[in-house]
């Protein structure tokens, strides 16, 4: 029999409406909160409040379960283009994704002791496609369904469809785990930190990136931080981040800004993020030419941890 022909896009599932429950802090359960604010997106009252006891930023009441499920399945999300509820347009983003991704490979490789890797968060999955060309025995995890079957199909290694904080992983079972932005959009950070542990081969490698609140633009921007989206769960200070990593069993052996690649065109939507999106819907139906021009970028309010479990 012929294999099935590689989908050239993900089949979405249409976007249903979004609902919300009230929630303490996601890392350490207090209910003290100072500085709130509220930030209008996309026709939702978002409320975010800073921790009172561990400093973190998080988001009261947050996005349902069954909410991120429909949100993570749409069109809306990865490739809404004016009517985005996150990504601009994450597919067009191949070229400069998988850049990025060959960077993050060479420098957390010196310390992985082998070759098996799980990414979580895989999307589209550029980043496993460049790490099996690395050589690595790579696999997912991706909370959208047809992102899961979009990469396992279009690049031949197994995706798990489904939130990392319910998917079971085997112990003493991966050299290295990747995560590249899912610190701010868990649930429960301390359990998956638990949870990438126990997976985690002895000596075995946990490379993630994050958004800190500590950062300049977390501090110039504030209520309109582009991060600052409906799936945004909490943002870590940096003390508390350093901490939870302590205390869950790794030694963070290199943090760095992040360095990403990024087109003249997702740089501009990042920057036209923090002011009102009719004056960026506008300006985004004219420039699309720029994708194509690519270069790397400090990012000024994201780090790159490369960690090892004791």
């Amino acid at each position: 029999m012929d294999p099935q022909p590689t989908p050239d896009r993900p089949e979405f599932r249409p976007l249903t409406e979004l609902e919300f429950e009230p929630t303490s802090c996601p890392v350490c359960g207090a209910t003290g909160v100072t500085k709130p604010f509220e930030k209008d997106f996309q026709g939702h009252r978002l409320r975010f409040a800073t921790c009172t006891s561990c400093g973190t930023l998080y988001q009261n009441p947050r996005m349902t379960v069954d909410s991120l499920r429909t949100i993570y399945d749409s069109e809306e999300f990865f490739e809404g283009r004016e009517k985005n509820v996150n990504y601009y347009s994450f597919l067009s983003g191949e070229t400069y994704l998988r850049r990025t991704a060959r960077g993050r490979i060479e420098r957390f490789r010196p310390w992985v002791p082998g070759n098996r890797l799980l990414e979580v968060a895989s999307a589209a999955g550029f980043f496993l496609a460049e790490a099996k060309a690395a050589g690595f025995d790579a696999e997912g995890v991706e909370f959208s369904n047809p992102m899961a079957r979009y990469a396992a199909d279009r690049w031949g290694v197994p995706v798990t469809a489904g939130s990392i904080e319910e998917v079971d992983l085997d112990p003493a079972t991966y050299d290295v785990i990747a995560s590249w932005g899912v610190m701010t959009i868990l649930r429960d950070p301390k359990a998956v930190m638990a949870k990438f542990h126990a997976a985690l081969k002895p000596g075995g490698v946990w490379a993630f990136n994050t958004y800190s609140r500590n950062s300049l633009w977390g501090r110039l921007f504030g209520r309109r931080w582009y991060i600052l989206v409906a799936n945004t769960s909490q943002i870590h200070d940096d003390e508390t981040l350093l901490r939870l990593l302590d205390e869950a069993g790794f030694d963070v052996v290199a943090r760095t800004r992040d360095r990403p690649y990024a087109s003249i065109e997702r740089l501009l939507f990042v920057l036209l993020s923090h002011v009102s999106h009719g004056v960026r819907d506008a300006f985004f139906k004219r420039i699309h030419v720029l994708n194509r021009m690519v270069l790397p970028v400090r990012a000024p309010d994201t780090y790159e941890y490369v960690c090892v479990k004791r």
